[in-house]
């Protein structure tokens, strides 16, 4: 009797590897999940009331009022926000963040920035889901 091939424990590992990167793959693409860059995932994962609770008082924290405007503009940018310069007094800059999720279903996430140019002065976080 013909005893086991040399390399079959070797092709048995690498067809099992290559099912698990296929079923992590496969999971990735179907789960149904937000496309957010890694900063923004625990918020938009929250939901949208949760999340913009989270994330004001978070960007609150790091970027109190009196702060400089650039770190914080910098942080919103890094989160995947899109921010429009406003330059009218008493007017909030506006930034918009979007998710798009699988079942057509958009999260919206919009940073208005109360500021003087330099100095950051109020922080609000608004969230919405909506169907695309």
């Amino acid at each position: 009797m013909p005893g086991p091939r040399p390399r079959t424990a070797r092709n048995a590992l690498i067809v099992a590897a290559l099912m698990l990167g296929a079923l992590a793959l496969g999971a990735q693409m179907f789960s149904g999940g937000f496309t957010a860059r890694p900063g923004m995932e625990p918020y938009v994962k929250a939901g949208p009331r949760t999340g913009a609770e989270r994330l004001e008082r978070d960007l609150q924290a790091a970027h109190p009022p009196g702060s400089n405007l650039g770190p914080l503009a910098e942080q919103l940018r890094q989160y995947g926000f899109q921010c429009e310069a406003v330059r009218q007094d008493s007017v909030a800059e506006s930034c918009r963040f979007r998710a798009r999720r699988s079942d057509d279903q958009v999260l919206t996430a919009t940073a208005d920035l109360r500021h003087d140019g330099l100095v950051v002065q109020a922080i609000a976080i608004r969230m919405a889901l909506s169907a695309n």
